[in-house]
Parts: C-alpha cells; structure tokens; sequence
C-alpha cells in the first residue's frame, strides 16, 4: 500500500494521519501538549516536545493503519503561523520558541509601526505588523535577550523545525513566510530593506520553496532514532491556515473558511494579492500557484470557551455546556462577551485589547456565559466579514471547520451572526489532509492542487441556513458589541503592558 503522512503541529496537539490516494484515512493520532506561560502575556513552547510528540504520534497512527514506514510515498507538514524558532550556527534550539499568541513584543510592533507608515508597510509586507509575528519576536530578543540573539543563524516556523529534524536542511515555504511581517507578500521575496530599518539581519532568514515542492528526504539520522523511513521525500508543507483551506477544498474566490480553534479565522481566496489600506485584515499566499487569501483573526475562539469551562466553571464536558447554552435564546437576553482574552488582531491589532462581559443582570447564569462566549467570537468573526465585503471579496459559501465546528449551535449562531449558510467539510482533520495533498503533488501521486481537492474533498450539501428572527437579534447586539471595543479601548492599556 502506497500513503502520504500529513503532519501538523498545532497549538494544543501534534497530529498525523496517513491516507491513500483517494483521501481515506487509514491511521490518525494526536497528542496533546500544553503552552508555557513564564509570565503573563508571555507564550512559549519547547521545540523538543514537538518533534518527540511527531514521533510518537506518527508511530501510533502507523500501528492504527497496520502498516510499515516503507509504504509512505511522501510527508507533508502544516504547523501553527508566526513563531520563533531560533536556531544557532551548529542547529542547536537557542531557547524556547516564542509562539503566535505571545505578547511581549508589543512595544516592539508600536516601534515598527512609527519605524513604517501604513502606506509604506502595504507596499513593503501588504499587511499589520502584530505582536507575536517572528520580526517583533526578534526584536524583543535583540533588546531584551541580546545574548540569544547574537547566536542566531536561522530563524525558522514551527513546522519548518520538524521539517529540519527529518531532512536536516533548513528551510520555509511562502504561506508561512508571508505571517512573519517580514515577507512581501505580493513579491513572494524577505523585505530586506523593512529588515535593514527595523535592524534585524537578513541572513537569517531562510529561501522560501512552494509548498508541494519536495524539500529533501527523511536524513539517516532521523531514520536511525525515529519512526521515519530514510529516503522518504519530505515537502516544504505550509502555514495551518493555507492548509487547512485546501483540506476543506478551498482553492477558488467565492468559497470562504470560518475556523473555530484555539483562535479563529475567517478566509477567503483572492486571485490578486489585495489588501486591506488599514491593515486590520492579513493578505497571505495561498497553497496554490498564483494564489493568495485574505485572513482575518481573532485571538481567543475555542480559546475563550476553555478559559470559561475550565477556569471559571471548573468543567471540561463540553458538549453539555453546548446543550445548556442553547437553551438560551439568541442574544443571551443581552450579555455581550468581548473575545480579548489575549489582545485582538481583526480589526484592532491591539495588543492591550481585554476580554470582558458587558450587561450582567441577576437573570444570567453560567449558561447564558457560554453562550455569550459562543456569539462574541461569532461577532469577532463578522468584524472580519465586513472588511471582506467592503474589498470586494466573493463569499458565495462559507464552510466552518475546526473544534468549534463539532457544535451545532455554535454553527447556527454562526450562520445568524453572518448572515449566510454554513456547510461544514466531510474531510477530518483538514490542516493534516491539506499538508498529505502537498506530499501528494510533490511526489507525483496528484497532477496539481485542484486534481487532488476534485479526488478527495467532499463537502455536506445540507446546510445550517441563517433563522431570520435570531439575525434581526444579533444586527443589533453587534453594533453594541463594536461600542464596546470603542468605549474602552484607552482603558484597557491602564490595566497593564505585556511586556
């Protein structure tokens, strides 16, 4: 038997799953790991516990499929957006990676922003710098960890570290390139004069392959302590989003991706590079030749549900919170919940932005909480959406995926808010299905990108349609819900740095 192993490191979980050809799937495994909080708005993992988890979990899914490692034609990766690797000169892991929802550089995306106009940053990067990017990331080391920082070589993604480990050469793709706020994105090219300004060294930046190009195979040294097969043709892989996107079939302008993890993102597929002049959206490459897509973001989604069952409630039984909440009818009899738990990206960019609960009354009880939770991120979602229609952008579909797709009522929520139908994509596990399709296309087993989405994705024709009376509800909950960001944002700084 002939698979292709798509693996993805994620920001709770590693995962990996084989299929064959025609997109079943044969063997799946995740593994759970934890974020490290040093201090507060701080965010780190260890580079180490992914590569051991990839390991492990790619063992176990090659004993669920009953099968050898010799039968795997080809590995493609996916991985979390816009960390810091740091690598020195001899490959050794300087320190921690410092992942997507750090916030300790955000005196040092304030610097970049009086550093570059937004004009200026369009046409150098096309899109905001934020905190927890890799270029803020690096300057927060120059400043403050001057010692790491003199050590670094190579600066690298996430996934891009597993894609070391296995092939021993370094390495990115343009989809993940673009989320550093150091790649023109339009260019497909480093910024190398924003990088000279902003005094981080170019050379550590490594060349940017396509993602369904093969970037080396499996080195006899991680064959000898892993469960990998030496030879086996490893391909750049690309950024969680972009693959995510093509595991749910979402190559073309019209359709649009709504994903409810850890933190939520709204995507849609564009031709030409636009971008949005205020720079609230991101515009990034697509897993596709001449393709990109706008993103917009939302720090805490799936995130903000667990703070409030784990945290608050004392409970993990989620899908009897989902049950309870919908209960409730639309609009939480007027609680609004701001989904800041960790800043906000889209529309704000602001590091400083907090969560909060707006209109408590002694009527609510935890149950109208969890759904306010639910509604905020969908709102959060609709500021993306808005931005979207004013660029222009076809949303002739939206397709929800992600943990927070396993809840009806949170899909029907979204339908409201958004005001359109909501499908969700037979695929499983689509950032790792999107990461197998590249191994695919590089390796031969599909011809391009659209054969395999045409051969493997499927989609429920029956959609979650809007309920007119709960949008009627949720239009006007959404113009207080705006209110409140703009109410409070110069408060919220008050109560603190991140850095």
């Amino acid at each position: 038997m002939s698979v292709l192993l798509g693996i993805d490191i994620g920001t709770s979980s590693v995962k990996s799953l084989l299929m064959d050809a025609e997109g079943n799937v044969i063997g799946f495994s995740q593994l759970e790991y934890d974020i490290s909080i040093p201090s507060v708005g701080r965010a780190e993992q260890d580079p180490e516990v992914w590569w051991d988890l990839v390991c492990r979990a790619t063992t176990l899914a090659l004993g669920q499929a009953n099968i050898e490692a010799d039968n795997i034609t080809g590995i493609g990766l996916s991985g979390q957006m816009h960390g810091l690797v740091a690598l020195d000169r001899h490959h050794n892991v300087i320190r921690p990676a410092i992942i997507w929802c750090d916030q300790r550089s955000s005196g040092q995306t304030e610097e970049l922003n009086r550093l570059f106009s937004q004009e200026e940053l369009g046409g150098l990067i096309q899109n905001p710098v934020a905190a927890g990017f890799q270029l803020p990331s690096l300057m927060w080391l120059k400043e403050h960890e001057p010692d790491s920082y003199r050590k670094i070589a190579h600066a690298m993604l996430p996934k891009d570290y597993i894609r070391f480990r296995l092939t021993g050469r370094i390495g990115v793709d343009t989809t993940d390139a673009s989320g550093t706020s150091a790649y023109n994105v339009a260019g497909k090219s480093w910024a190398i004069s924003l990088l000279n300004r902003a005094g981080i060294d170019a050379s550590i930046f490594p060349a940017a392959g396509e993602p369904w190009e093969i970037a080396g195979q499996v080195s006899p040294l991680a064959a000898a302590t892993s469960p990998f097969k030496q030879g086996t043709p490893v391909v750049y892989g690309g950024a969680d989003q972009a693959m995510q996107a093509i595991g749910n079939g979402i190559l073309a302008p019209g359709i649009v991706s709504c994903t409810i993890g850890t933190g939520g993102q709204l995507f849609a597929p564009i031709d030409t590079p636009v971008y949005d002049a205020s720079l609230r959206t991101h515009t990034y490459v697509h897993a596709a030749p001449g393709k990109w897509y706008l993103l917009g973001a939302s720090m805490s989604a799936g995130l903000s549900l667990r703070w409030l069952a784990g945290k608050v409630l004392g409970r993990n039984d989620y899908g009897q919170l989902d049950l309870e909440a919908a209960k409730v009818a639309a609009g939480s009899e007027g609680l609004l919940f701001l989904p800041y738990l960790a800043g906000d990206r889209t529309p704000h960019m602001d590091a400083y932005a907090k969560g909060m609960f707006f209109g408590l009354t002694l009527n609510h009880g935890y149950e109208h909480m969890v759904r306010s939770v639910l509604e905020g991120v969908g709102y959060s979602m609709r500021d993306s959406l808005e931005i979207f229609k004013k660029l222009g952008v076809r949303m002739d579909r939206i397709i929800v995926s992600g943990g927070g797709a396993q809840s009806r009522l949170w899909k029907q929520i979204m339908a409201d808010v958004l005001g359109s139908e909501v499908y969700t994509s037979t695929m499983k596990e689509q950032a790792c299905v999107g990461a197998a399709i590249m191994a695919g296309v590089g390796t031969g087993t599909y011809a391009d990108v659209e054969q395999a989405i045409a051969a493997i994705v499927r989609i429920q024709e029956e959609p979650i349609r809007p309920l007119s009376e709960n949008e009627d509800v949720y239009a006007r909950q959404y113009e207080v819900y705006k209110q409140l960001y703009a109410s409070n944002k110069a408060l919220f700084p008050m109560l603190g740095r991140h850095d």
